[in-house]
């Protein structure tokens, strides 16, 4: 190879070179190059179902909660951030000995003790518990907690009146609830009480 054609490439690949450094270092700037983020445990009850309220309870009317619940963990199942426990073992937990000295004949599920509790034998930052509850065919009630396991405090404690058929209705109670929860729980410095 003459040494002018080398010359020549050589000028060729330099500016090239510094291009390249200068892209490669711009997407580092803009990816920040942080570490990514730590996955926030998360840990579930089922939801409770009530329907004392109720001026009458029909077939199906109970499987609203199941249905409430099945919104919900898929709604926060798979979040970016979330490390959600699966259902059989925050089941398994609540019915353990120390969760059921808190409740004695009470479901652990309509209990924020007892939910606590079960969130810290998990090592969950957050538990998630709620009922559905019937007070006419037309009106039903979302109610959910979200508790900081740490200090026991309710972050929220909403209530939705769902107007309307159960079957549509309930649904969308329970994912915009999921929605709000997973928002919050991967939000940094989410702890503070609103």
């Amino acid at each position: 190879m003459s040494k002018n054609l080398a010359l020549s490439l050589l000028c060729l690949a330099a500016p090239c070179a510094a291009a390249l450094s200068i892209a490669v270092s711009g997407a580092v700037a803009q990816s920040g190059d942080q570490v990514p983020k730590a996955q926030v445990k998360v840990a579930m009850l089922d939801l409770a179902f009530y329907g004392k309220r109720a001026n009458d309870i029909f077939p199906g009317d109970t499987a609203m909660a199941s249905t409430a619940t099945t919104v919900m963990r898929k709604g926060l199942t798979g979040q970016p951030g979330i490390t959600f426990f699966d259902s059989a073992t925050v089941a398994k937990t609540a019915s353990g000995p120390k969760a059921m000295a808190i409740v004695q004949d009470v479901p652990c599920n309509v209990v924020v003790a007892c939910a606590r509790e079960v969130g810290k034998e998990l090592g969950a930052k957050w538990v998630v518990m709620g009922k559905i509850s019937k007070t006419s065919d037309l009106i039903w009630i979302f109610s959910g907690e979200l508790i900081d396991v740490a200090s026991g405090k309710l972050v929220y404690d909403d209530s939705y009146e769902l107007k309307g058929i159960a079957s549509e209705m309930v649904p969308k109670g329970a994912e915009v609830f999921a929605q709000r929860v997973a928002k919050r729980v991967t939000t940094p410095g989410s702890a503070v009480v609103q």
